[in-house]
């Protein structure tokens, strides 16, 4: 029988960059059946839910930093 070599690129794993977590101002639909929400910066100008078109509310979540 050959021998068969098996490599780990355990160096990988070690150097993933934690994500940040920050406050972000966030709409969220107001609809209550709706799980729908965006970041500010991605928002549109009508600040309609992207699921349902329903209003949205702001409110500030905790999330990762986007680069």
């Amino acid at each position: 029988m050959g021998a068969i070599a098996m490599f780990f690129n355990r160096k990988a794993q070690e150097e993933k960059p934690e994500d940040i977590l920050m406050d972000i101002e966030v709409y969220t639909c107001a609809d209550n059946d709706c799980i729908g929400w965006m970041r500010k910066e991605f928002a549109s100008s009508d600040l309609k839910c992207p699921l349902c078109g329903h209003d949205t509310t702001m409110e500030v979540r905790e999330l990762p930093k986007i680069n």
